[in-house]
């Protein structure tokens, strides 16, 4: 077996055990299950952090114990595991204690300490995350560092730097281009028009995205509605070899593979310091070997960036790591005083994406404005057109349905049901509610961390159903008795919930 030799030198207690894969997928391919005894004579207690060594390498995986289901020599290993590292039924593995390096945890002191770090220091926190060797308590810990000290940004391009060479990289001939953004806007799915209307002119754009981590959909979720999502390196290579792009969510395809437990660590709480997002987002491009980035960082009173100094500075901060990580950037401040189209959840958001690719005449112009927009700025950045030209380049792409052709011809690469698909076939829940004024008023500012709470309470993101629906928008003249918006959900409690915060919570702020 691969690096059993200098394994054996080193740890005395190994637990030489047979594998037996069990069908359970719990997602975050962590999990092995021990028999207690076993684990009491090698030293290792329930959560410890164990190394198992494979035929094909080693892993670190968190231990679970049990005294009667798992027999003595035989361990238990999640469907994940044993996918991913092609370990089979009946390999003898080693498992033994592991341990964070001593680097890692100094470090993590030393930054709890706001001192600076270098990249040897750097990298050692991040491969220890990276290969599951720090517990979540450690890893909150350098998390909040961030909400306690400035990073520099120097720091923030070591960060980005480390967690892209800590997992894989996939790089690709060419320009190779992406957008991105920051979120904190409800409703701003501008990748599915941007991407198809890029691509359709020629251009490599291996789109990967997270899912929601404090909004009520994300692309994620919104792609995964039409289309599988989650694919092999391999199957990537082969789907942009072929069709120039993709939209492909990254977890599990080890980019920046630490990136992913330092989500999963900041979810809870719905927070994300400015510089782990930086670090995060500039991690996944240069994994992914883009040489052009857009970056749209939506500014307004309600949204992730609230003014005009924090938009500024993140301009500065995002150029610089871009730079040192040698791409070419093209940083947007957009507006961010009320949501990007009016349909807020998963479906509902598909439905406004496709009624643009479908030029639907009820389709929400602000989003298509804002696509266009981010569209001509790449074309741009690419060097294809300047000016209004760009502009013009892109709505010809969109109002002769080429970006449409363009979508469902990736619908078909990644295993789409339905490639013709209409807004009006997406689904909304049952249980709905429309929430009327009692006033002659005008809208004057919509709440979007309010309406982010309302929708996650009525299911979002994972009821692809649920959402709100905003029938007024931003200084709307709303007469008495008019919908101000409806609300909608899979789940009768789920919709009483959402109503109840609407007592104390309100959505709307009208005069």
């Amino acid at each position: 077996m691969k690096n059993q030799k200098t394994i054996k030198k080193s740890i005395k207690n190994v637990l030489f055990a047979k594998v037996k894969p069990i069908d359970i997928t719990d997602g975050e391919e962590l999990e092995i299950v021990i028999n207690e005894k076993d684990a009491l004579l090698y030293g290792i207690t329930s959560h410890d952090k164990v190394s198992v060594v494979y035929s094909g390498g080693e892993i670190v995986l968190n231990a679970s114990l049990t005294n009667s289901v798992v027999t003595q020599k035989t361990v238990w290993l999640m469907k994940d595991v044993t996918d991913k590292y092609g370990i089979k039924d009946g390999e003898m593995v080693e498992i033994f204690f592991t341990k964070s390096s001593s680097l890692a945890v100094e470090s993590i002191k030393k930054k709890l300490l706001g001192k600076k770090l270098n990249y040897k220091e750097m990298y050692a926190i991040i491969d220890d995350i990276a290969k599951n060797k720090l517990s979540d308590t450690m890893i909150t810990y350098y998390v909040s560092s961030s909400y306690f000290y400035k990073t520099t940004d120097e720091e923030l391009y070591l960060t980005a730097k480390a967690m892209a060479e800590t997992g894989k990289t996939i790089k690709f001939p060419g320009i190779v281009v992406d957008k991105h953004c920051i979120g904190g806007v409800p409703g701003n799915e501008t990748t599915m028009i941007v991407v198809p209307i890029i691509t359709s002119l020629g251009y490599t754009m291996p789109k990967t995205f997270s899912k929601a981590i404090t909004s009520p959909a994300a692309t994620g979720e919104c792609v995964e509605l039409l289309m599988n999502i989650s694919f092999t390196e391999n199957q990537i290579k082969n789907i942009v070899k072929k069709h120039w792009w993709g939209l492909f969510w990254w977890w599990g395809l080890a980019l920046a593979p630490a990136d992913d437990r330092i989500i999963k660590v900041s979810y809870p709480l719905s927070m994300q310091s400015y510089s782990k997002m930086i670090s995060s987002i500039m991690a996944k491009k240069y994994a992914m070997g883009v040489t052009h980035c857009l970056i749209d960082i939506p500014m307004g009173p309600t949204a992730k960036v609230t003014n005009k100094k924090d938009a500024n500075m993140l301009v500065k901060k995002f150029e610089f790591v871009g730079k040192k990580l040698g791409m070419k950037m093209n940083i947007q401040i957009t507006d961010a005083r009320q949501p990007v189209g009016s349909w807020i959840g998963t479906g509902l958001q598909v439905r406004e994406v496709l009624r643009i690719l479908q030029q639907h005449s009820n389709r929400p112009k602000d989003l298509e404005l804002k696509a266009i927009k981010l569209a001509s700025e790449i074309i741009k950045m690419t060097g294809m057109a300047k000016g209004k030209k760009a502009e013009e380049i892109a709505w010809k792409q969109l109002r002769s349905w080429t970006a449409r052709k363009k979508f469902q011809e990736i619908m078909k690469a990644q295993w789409g049901k339905n490639l013709t698909i209409k807004s009006e076939e997406i689904e909304l829940g049952k249980e709905a509610y429309e929430l009327k004024t009692n006033k002659n008023w005008v809208v004057k500012q919509i709440d979007m961390k309010i309406l982010n709470n309302i929708a996650r309470t009525l299911g979002c993101p994972f009821d692809n159903k649920a959402g709100v629906y905003l029938n007024q928008k931003l200084n709307a003249k709303v007469k008495k008795w008019d919908t101000l918006c409806t609300l909608y959900s899979s789940d009768s409690n789920k919709l009483k919930m959402a109503l109840e915060m609407l007592k104390t919570d309100s959505i709307y702020e009208v005069k």
